[in-house]
């Protein structure tokens, strides 16, 4: 079925949730016995326009805004005691339907606790998420949190020898577009170990057949490039015989294969592919659907977080 995707929702996810906000001035009132963030846009005559509410725990009370207005930190009065760190982004780039169903979601969330010598430690990473609208007739859609990627690019690895695939012939005769998303071992010397294709989307409309056909031809010309990729060594400190790492390549008919960009609250349309099984990685993986959540072009290490909350995938 052909899927609407939200392209550019990038949050940054501390102990808890996420609320955008972004250019203007904004009003934040706490309603402790609600136990959720209210959100305001103030207007130059100095009224109050109602944004989303945004779940955070009871008796949430006191809170400050970071000093570069990125974070808007809110204390909890309840136990287990703790703090909220809610981004302030871009919600007028979003619509609020988005926006709502993100505060509704993200603080119902649970992680693998970050250690530090063997004691949980607050944590916080870059979040990307990939939010799905599948139509049900009559002109509505069903929206939900496909595929969610803690982390950004670059984090204990970066490239050293990544160069483009050849646009796979039969595809660029057929003007069939997709994105492959690939699942890489690397060795401590940054050469790869392994690779495989952990998924492919078309933006393309075909049957079944003809779309596997599609999908494996993309796949089979990626991977085979992909081999010959070398990266950063391990450090001296990185005691793993291998890394993992993700990488999207976007075939495009403009360019020939680029890495897309997404344009921050766009829709695009595309028709997402199976999960395929990465032999070496961990069944977590599952819960956050997969690798097409990955914000855009990059070298992408093991993720920052691990979500315990499984996503509804779309």
């Amino acid at each position: 079925m052909r899927s609407l995707a939200l392209a550019g929702l990038f949050v940054l996810l501390a102990l808890a949730g996420a609320a955008p906000a972004g250019a203007g001035t904004f009003v934040y009132v706490s309603n402790a016995d609600d136990g959720d963030i209210g959100t305001y846009t103030l207007e130059p005559g100095g009224g109050l326009v109602p944004g989303p509410r945004v779940a955070a725990a009871k008796v949430v009370m006191p809170m400050a805004v970071s000093p570069d207005r990125r974070f808007l930190y809110a204390g909890v009065r309840s136990k287990p005691y703790a703090v909220h760190a809610y981004t302030i982004d871009h919600p007028e780039k979003l619509p609020p339907l988005i926006v709502d169903l993100i505060g509704k979601s993200i603080p119902g969330w649970t992680f693998q606790p970050v250690l530090r010598d063997g004691n949980p430690v607050a944590a916080k990473a870059d979040m990307s998420l990939r939010l799905v609208a599948r139509p049900t007739g009559d002109g509505k859609f069903q929206i939900a949190v496909r595929s969610a990627w803690f982390g950004g690019p670059g984090e204990g690895i970066k490239e050293l020898k990544v160069y483009a695939p050849s646009y796979p012939r039969q595809a660029l005769r057929g003007r069939v577009e997709g994105t492959v998303y690939l699942a890489l071992r690397v060795d401590r010397a940054g050469k790869v170990a392994d690779v495989t294709a952990e998924q492919v989307n078309l933006r393309v409309i075909a049957g079944d057949d003809e779309m596997k056909h599609w999908r494996a031809e993309f796949a089979r010309a990626t991977v085979a490039a992909a081999r010959d990729w070398t990266f950063t060594p391990a450090d001296a400190s990185d005691s793993k015989l291998y890394r993992d790492v993700r990488i999207p390549v976007a075939y495009q008919l403009v360019n020939g294969p680029i890495a897309k960009k997404p344009v921050y609250g766009q829709w695009e349309t595309y028709v997402p592919g199976p999960l395929e099984p990465v032999p070496w990685s961990g069944q977590d993986r599952m819960l956050t659907g997969g690798g097409d959540a990955l914000p855009g072009d990059g070298v992408y290490g093991t993720p920052s977080l691990s979500l315990l909350t499984p996503l509804d995938h779309g």
